[in-house]
């Protein structure tokens, strides 16, 4: 089976985080959580209890997040891309996110282009067309034309597989690091005492 080459424009509906004019800061009672750069990671997604809630003030009707969304991070030094499992019911992501939907599952998994877009051909893709001297930033055009691979749709769930299990395996790891630091301390404390 051959992989067939396309844009990731030819595959998705590309548009631009809600747009928020001020800082985004924790509101009592805010029945909206607003997506930053700060709680998105490539490794574990979106860190859901450090993103803030607060209330819309814009007259743009919000573009609710969905399970399958993308959020691809376009400012910053971390051009990253989150693929949503689970979002909360009233989630939107900031202006600093392009939100990626697929155009027809039956071609592309949300989460195989996700992970596609966090391999180093995309991030020199991005680093090359990054625009700004000071902070960068990638314009949706350059989202639109960035060139992918896409190989049969069991291919691409395989893919996923292994990333989610590459992932869950790295995080075990540091898990068994940092427990073996604290076994260590312990001994020396004792030891030391």
């Amino acid at each position: 089976m051959h992989n067939i080459a396309k844009t990731l424009g030819d595959l998705t509906a590309i548009t631009a985080g809600y747009p928020i004019r001020d800082a985004v800061r924790d509101v009592p009672g805010g029945d909206v959580a607003v997506v930053q750069i700060r709680n998105v990671a490539v490794d574990t997604g979106v860190d859901w209890p450090t993103v803030a809630r607060t209330r819309l003030t814009g007259r743009r009707e919000p573009d609710w997040l969905k399970p399958g969304d993308v959020l691809f991070a376009a400012r910053g030094q971390r051009n990253v891309a989150v693929c949503l499992d689970q979002p909360p019911a009233h989630a939107v992501c900031s202006p600093h996110f392009f939100l990626i939907r697929v155009k027809d599952s039956k071609h592309a998994l949300p989460e195989f282009l996700a992970w596609q877009m966090n391999l180093p051909p995309a991030q020199r893709y991005f680093e090359q067309s990054a625009t700004g001297s000071y902070i960068k930033s990638i314009r949706r055009k350059v989202l639109e034309t960035l060139p992918v691979l896409i190989p049969s749709l069991d291919r691409q769930r395989l893919l996923v597989r292994l990333a989610r299990a590459a992932r869950r395996e790295k995080h075990l790891t540091q898990q068994l690091m940092e427990n073996r630091q604290r076994e260590l301390d312990l001994v020396a404390r004792d030891v030391l005492a």
